[in-house]
C-alpha cells in the first residue's frame, strides 16, 4: 500500500467522521410528534412548544404515577369506605359474620369465607398487638402498598396454635418485649390486618366465634386491652373500590402525607411534585394540573383494565418456570402473577402488581403457593373454550372433574368485569363451593352452570349461578390447601363452554 493511498484513506475517514459529527450535532427546527408540531428557533423552544412539552411530561408521569399508586389508593379506599359506610374506625374489626355478599363492592371478595379485617395507623397508636387464637384461621398483615409483612394463623409462624404479633412503627426507638411476641418491624404507618375464618364441617358459627376471639390493641394497653368493636359487613351496601378521577389523587395525597416515603418511590414523588402532590403539603391543584390529572386517571384506569384482562399473556410468572397457564392449552390463568414483596432481584414487578391489584386485594406468601401446602392458590379465566369473552346474556357450563385438589375446600365465584366485584344478581349469590349441596355426577365430577334468569337446566338449579345480561363477567376458582394435583398435571380444570 503506497504512502499516497494511505493518506487518502486517512483523509476520507476524517471527512466521514466530521460529517457524522455534523449530522449528530444538527438539531431540527421542527419536530412532528404525537402532541403536534414542536418548533425551535435557533435551537431554542418556542413558548408554545415549551408549554406543550411540559404538559406532555406531566401527563405521561401522571399516568405512570397512577399505575404505581393503585395498590396504596385501593387500601386507602378500604379505610375510607369502612368508616363512611359502616362507621368502623381504626382498630375496629369489620366481620363478614354471614359471609360477604354482592351488596358490598370489594375487589374479588368471595362469599364462602368468614372475613374480618381492621385498619391500623401506627403513627397514631404506636406499636400494635395482633393477638390470634388457635384454630382454623388464616390471616394476613399487609402494608398499604399491599406488601406482605406476615402471615397469621395456619400459614404463619404460630402455625394455627395461636400467638401474639407485635407490629412496630417505622423507626421505633422504644422498649420492645423480649419474649411472648412475633416481632414485626413496620416501614410505614398504615397497615391492614385481615383474618379469614375457615369453615370446617359446614359449621359457619364456629368459624365466626373463633374469628371474634382475635384481638387488636395498642401495646400500651396490653395489661388490660379494651375489647374490639365488631361491625358486621354482611348484607351491607358499601363500596371499597378505588375511586375515579380527582378523588383518586386526593386519596393518594392523604396517604403520602401520612406515611414515610419509601426509598424506591423517590422518583415517583418527583414526578408528582409538578402536579401538586408533595409530601407535607396540602393538595390544591390549579386548573392546568386538574386537567392533566383527570385525563391521566382515565388513561391509567384504561391501562389497569387492559393489564388485568390481557396481562397474563404479556408476562410470565417469575422464577417458577410454570408460565401463566395452570392447565396448559386452557384459557385459565394463575391469579398471582406478583410475589408478596412485588420485586425480583433485577426489577420491581410494576406490571404484575397492577395486574393483581387492579382486580384484587392483599398479597401474602400463603396465597399463590406453587406446591401442596397450607394457604391457597387461585385461577381465573377471561374467555370461554372458543376464545370468546364471557357474556352475562349467554349460558355456559363448567365441568369440574372429580376430586379437585383442595385439602380444605374450593369455591367458584363470578365477578363483574366493570367493578371486579361479585356480580350483583337478583338472588344476591355469585358463587358455588364444595360445601354446598350440589348435584354430583356418578363419577364424582360436578357440572356448574352460568346464565341469565330462567336459564338454569332442569334439575341442576343448585349448580347454577345467575348472570346479568349486558354485563361481562369472569370466574375465579380458588383452591384452599392446594394439593399436588394442581401443579403436577394430574388434575385439570377444563375451559368454560358455551351452551348453545
Amino acid at each position: 500500500m503506497t504512502t499516497n493511498y494511505k493518506e487518502r484513506l486517512i483523509a476520507a475517514a476524517i471527512v466521514g467522521a466530521l460529517s457524522v459529527t455534523s449530522a449528530q450535532a444538527q438539531t431540527p427546527d421542527s419536530v412532528n410528534s404525537r402532541i403536534g408540531n414542536l418548533q425551535f428557533e435557533q435551537g431554542f423552544p418556542t413558548e408554545e412548544t415549551t408549554q406543550k412539552v411540559f404538559d406532555e411530561i406531566d401527563y405521561q408521569r401522571a399516568v405512570q404515577a397512577y399505575l404505581w399508586a393503585y395498590p396504596a389508593v385501593s387500601f386507602e379506599a378500604i379505610r375510607i369506605g369502612t368508616k363512611r359506610d359502616l362507621g368502623a374506625d381504626l382498630i375496629d374489626m369489620v366481620i363478614a359474620d354471614n359471609y360477604a355478599d354482592p351488596k358490598g363492592r370489594w375487589l374479588t371478595a368471595n362469599d364462602t369465607t368468614i372475613y374480618a379485617y381492621t385498619n391500623v395507623d401506627l403513627g397514631k397508636s404506636g406499636p400494635i398487638v395482633v393477638e390470634n387464637p388457635p384454630g382454623a384461621i388464616a390471616g394476613i398483615i399487609d402494608d398499604f402498598w399491599q406488601r406482605s409483612l406476615a402471615d397469621v394463623g395456619i400459614p404463619g409462624p404460630d402455625a394455627g396454635k395461636g400467638g401474639k404479633f407485635l407490629l412496630l412503627p417505622p423507626g421505633y426507638k422504644g422498649d420492645v418485649p423480649q419474649t411472648g411476641y412475633f416481632i414485626l418491624q413496620g416501614t410505614m404507618n398504615n397497615y391492614n390486618v385481615m383474618i379469614r375464618g375457615i369453615v370446617l364441617n359446614n359449621d359457619k358459627d364456629a368459624a365466626v366465634e373463633n374469628v371474634k376471639r382475635v384481638k387488636v390493641y395498642p401495646l400500651s394497653e396490653s395489661s388490660n386491652p379494651k375489647p374490639n368493636k365488631f361491625v358486621s359487613m354482611s348484607g351491607k351496601v358499601m363500596d371499597t373500590t378505588p375511586p375515579m378521577g380527582m378523588a383518586f389523587w386526593e386519596l393518594l395525597s392523604a396517604f403520602i402525607n401520612n406515611n414515610p416515603v419509601q426509598e424506591r418511590d423517590l422518583f415517583y414523588m418527583a414526578m408528582l411534585k409538578p402536579l401538586g402532590i408533595e409530601k407535607g403539603k396540602e393538595f390544591k391543584p390549579d386548573a392546568r394540573q386538574k386537567a392533566i390529572l383527570e385525563e391521566a386517571a382515565q388513561m391509567g384506569d384504561a391501562m389497569g383494565r387492559v393489564m388485568l384482562f390481557e396481562g397474563p399473556d404479556r408476562f410470565h410468572r417469575v422464577g417458577e418456570g410454570l408460565g401463566v397457564e395452570p392447565f396448559p392449552g386452557s384459557k385459565w390463568h394463575w391469579v398471582f402473577q406478583v410475589n408478596p414483596v412485588q420485586k425480583t432481584d433485577t426489577y420491581g414487578q410494576i406490571d404484575e402488581r397492577l395486574h393483581y391489584t387492579y382486580g384484587a386485594i392483599y398479597t401474602t406468601p400463603a396465597l399463590g403457593v406453587m406446591k401442596a401446602a397450607p394457604g391457597g392458590n387461585y385461577v381465573q379465566a377471561f374467555k370461554d373454550k372458543d376464545g370468546n369473552r364471557l357474556d352475562g346474556g349467554k349460558s355456559y357450563r363448567l365441568h369440574v372433574p372429580a376430586n379437585p385438589p383442595a385439602e380444605q375446600f374450593w369455591p367458584l365465584t363470578l365477578y363483574d368485569t366493570a367493578t371486579r366485584s361479585m356480580i350483583q344478581n337478583a338472588p344476591n349469590d355469585s358463587a358455588r363451593f364444595s360445601q354446598d349441596k350440589l348435584n354430583t355426577n356418578a363419577d364424582g365430577s360436578i357440572d356448574l352452570y352460568f346464565g341469565p334468569a330462567g336459564s338454569a337446566p332442569a334439575g341442576s338449579e343448585a349448580n347454577w349461578i345467575e348472570t346479568v345480561p349486558g354485563k361481562g363477567f369472569y370466574p375465579m376458582f380458588r383452591f384452599y390447601g392446594p394439593k399436588a394435583g394442581l401443579f403436577d398435571g394430574t388434575w385439570k380444570l377444563p375451559d368454560i363452554e358455551l351452551v348453545k
